[in-house]
């Protein structure tokens, strides 16, 4: 016990020749961490912290936009289920002006939401964007229409909401009526645009001419199908 004061007393007081083997060995072991290498540990902790969240963050934006497109096509599907059972023509109406935005098959015809209406809601990061602002068109077209100019130019800029009639495809609204086939007798398609607000990601819910619904990612420069 006494050996063990005398060497931890030579620690505190200094560098001092030992008189017994080991003791400077037993010093330097009991000096600890100094402050640079807390400093050090510090940073490197606050690093990987922030890159943990940072992931977290990324991985949580790209799950909101594929759920809110995964039920924005079982939407879709509802509205193609529904006017098949109807023996009628129903249309998937987008309504921004809620936050967050929400999608419903509009049952009574009457443009607006009303209860027992089909219905999504687009989580708060994510949110269904204008047609025109929509990327790779051309890219995606050619992935899921038919070739031919008829086919790729059955997307109507100008009517953005997906309407099934009685037989399950695509058709046109058109005073009271659906023709599947516009006044140019061209076959009828749709694409709808949604994108996460946080990340500037972007998906498309497709309709081709004989009803597919698909979903797809765009990557950069082209889209990618992911049903």
């Amino acid at each position: 016990m006494f050996e063990n004061i005398k060497i931890e007393a030579s620690c505190r007081m200094g560098p001092k020749v030992s008189t017994r083997e080991g003791a400077g060995d037993r010093c330097q072991q009991q000096r600890g961490v100094s402050l640079l290498e807390m400093v050090i540990v510090l940073c490197v902790s606050l690093i990987i912290g922030a890159i943990a969240v940072l992931n977290v963050q990324t991985t949580s934006r790209v799950i909101h936009l594929h759920e809110s497109g995964s039920e924005y096509a079982n939407l879709l599907q509802t509205a193609r289920i529904r006017a098949i059972q109807g023996d009628s023509y129903y249309i998937v109406k987008t309504d921004t002006s809620v936050n967050p935005a929400r999608a419903f098959v509009d049952i009574a015809g009457t443009g607006f939401y009303s209860n027992g209406d089909p219905l999504m809601v687009f989580a708060s990061d994510v949110t269904s964007m204008p047609f025109a602002s929509g990327p790779g068109l051309a890219n995606l077209k050619s992935q899921f229409l038919p070739p031919g100019a008829a086919a790729q130019g059955s997307v109507d800029p100008n009517n953005p909401n997906p309407t099934f009639g009685s037989r399950g495809l695509p058709c046109t609204p058109n005073a009271g009526t659906c023709p599947y086939l516009t006044a140019a007798n061209t076959v009828t398609s749709y694409v709808t645009f949604i994108q996460n607000t946080q990340s500037g990601k972007w998906e498309a819910i497709t309709v081709n001419p004989a009803g597919r619904i698909r979903l797809w990612a765009y990557e950069g420069t082209t889209w990618s199908p992911l049903n």
